[in-house]
């Protein structure tokens, strides 16, 4: 192939990525191509790249016909050619280089992603009685992974507010307490912001019922943790995280984010797979 038609099938390639509109978004770029003294130009514009003419290019990458002609036979990944073997120089910010490389770039993820609370997946931040398994609670981490689905662990709030074997109970309660663990929801919040920005598909959030924190349709102890009375048995209503997460959703116009959850396991009680098969009910909804 001539120099331009190799530019003109990756320009091609790119715009043919389905996510090419995610990574391009807000991305106001004149890319300039320098191969074997030849130039050609492609704008950023609307989610796509466009040929244009010249301009003063704010990124250049520099190459060889021949190293563009592998890349386009996929014989050598674009991303390894720029980051890797050096065959691509560029010049201008490696985050653009980032940005650019990724619309290259293929792989086998489904881009599912669900937020779990902290305890399904380390439950050393759980009370001892309460951990009926080693480290994490294998069989809802792995009904998760066989679905397909990216994991990501919510921060404990607890744990962050009230140490990991939450001797500061007690000390912090009502107004400051939910204020501090809006923060840690606040976390949450943004990376679901991230996530959703660059096209994933938010599953959900997973609670943990009847947790006094991340408890979603029942809560047990939440009145004792707010300082509000002694009452330690389990009512139908939702932990102070999720109280605070639902909150900042709703502010931040994501209230169609599905929060659920499934009953936490003690040591001996029965029950286990019943809980998966609302999980994966969940999920698969």
């Amino acid at each position: 192939m001539v120099i331009k038609q190799l530019v003109d099938t990756m320009l091609t390639r790119a715009n043919e990525n389905s996510l090419t509109p995610f990574r391009l978004k807000d991305w106001d770029q004149l890319v300039k191509w320098e191969v074997d003294g030849e130039d050609h130009y492609w704008q950023s514009k609307d989610g796509q790249f466009v040929p244009v003419e010249r301009g003063e290019a704010g990124f250049t990458l520099k190459c060889s016909a021949d190293t563009l002609q592998k890349i386009v036979d996929k014989k050598m990944p674009f991303f390894m050619a720029l980051w890797g073997t050096g065959d691509i120089q560029f010049e201008g910010g490696f985050g653009d280089a980032y940005r650019l490389g990724y619309v290259f770039l293929d792989d086998e993820r489904e881009r599912r992603v669900i937020f779990i609370s902290h305890c399904w997946l380390n439950i050393n931040t759980r009370f001892p009685q309460g951990a009926a398994f080693k480290g994490a609670n294998v069989p809802l981490i792995k009904t998760l992974l066989d679905s397909g689905l990216g994991i990501i662990q919510m921060p404990c709030p607890e744990y962050e507010v009230l140490g990991l074997e939450k001797y500061a109970y007690g000390d912090i309660i009502l107004e400051p307490l939910r204020a501090k663990f809006r923060e840690v929801a606040k976390i949450v919040v943004k990376q679901i912001k991230d996530y959703l920005a660059l096209g994933f598909d938010v599953v959900g959030v997973l609670g943990m019922n009847p947790s006094p924190s991340c408890g979603v349709d029942s809560t047990k102890g939440k009145g004792t943790m707010l300082g509000t009375n002694r009452d330690t048995s389990e009512e139908n209503d939702s932990g102070i995280f999720m109280d605070e997460l639902k909150k900042l959703l709703a502010e931040n116009g994501l209230s169609d984010i599905r929060i659920f959850a499934v009953r936490r396991l003690m040591t001996g009680e029965p029950g286990l797979e019943e809980r998966m098969e609302q999980l994966r009910g969940y999920i698969s909804a």
